[in-house]
């Protein structure tokens, strides 16, 4: 299947950068993480489920306030990720961040512990950066900027309500080709965050990608 996408885009300075993506990205992974999966002792095709906490952060440079997990794992992972992203944007090496969900289709061939990794949804932001020249015109896009992002808010909320695909699992076999399993209190779907300029994968990205690739790899051995 074809994965789905959506595009936001936003003109701003750069320090606003991490505000933006932190809020689109974050309210995203509220939607796509479910409470830890622990296998019963009495049966192991059965698991219960943990439940996911939140809190509220407010933006420093934005007069608006988001909610993320509350999970210092996993704020961790995204937020170095999104520092990346705004240091390279900065030097213009790129001007689009993506968050990707994918499932891992497990191969025996040629070596039994390769996967291939299916995407299913991509969520990307693409930068403008402007230059202003005094206060008032940053009052007044720190308004607009404001406004923009709690519309882009909603507007997720509202696709996250359509009964749209997610994967599923029949069994507690399946829960790594599904879902990220390295966190210790929750269980996002498997994702990764890749950053590009016109299309082209930033290659500091693509390292951590491979590594984590090699990492998933050499887990099914």
């Amino acid at each position: 299947m074809n994965a789905r996408t959506q595009l936001f885009e936003f003109s701003c300075e750069s320090r606003h950068v991490p505000e933006i993506v932190s809020t689109i990205f974050h309210t995203i992974l509220i939607h796509r993480t479910a409470g830890k999966h622990t296998p019963k002792v009495d049966s192991p095709n059965a698991y219960t489920i943990g439940s996911v906490g939140f809190c509220d952060l407010d933006c420093d440079f934005l007069d608006y306030t988001y909610v993320q997990i509350n999970s210092n794992e996993l704020v961790q992972r995204v937020n170095q990720e999104i520092i990346a992203f705004s240091e390279g944007l900065k030097a213009a090496e790129c001007n689009k961040i993506s968050l990707e969900f994918y499932t891992r289709k497990k191969r025996n061939w040629p070596l039994n512990f390769q996967s291939e990794n299916i995407p299913w949804e991509i969520w990307t932001i693409k930068i403008e950066l402007m230059q202003l020249s005094n206060e008032n015109e940053r009052q007044v896009l720190r308004e607009k900027l404001s406004d923009l992002l709690g519309e882009k808010v909603r507007q997720i909320i509202e696709i996250m309500d359509k009964p749209d695909y997610t994967p599923k699992i029949q069994n507690q076999s399946q829960l790594d080709t599904i879902y990220e399993s390295d966190f210790k209190d929750i269980q996002p779907y498997l994702f990764r965050i890749y950053y590009s300029l016109d299309g082209t994968v930033n290659q500091v990205s693509v390292g951590t990608t491979m590594k984590r690739m090699l990492k998933d790899a050499l887990s099914f051995g």
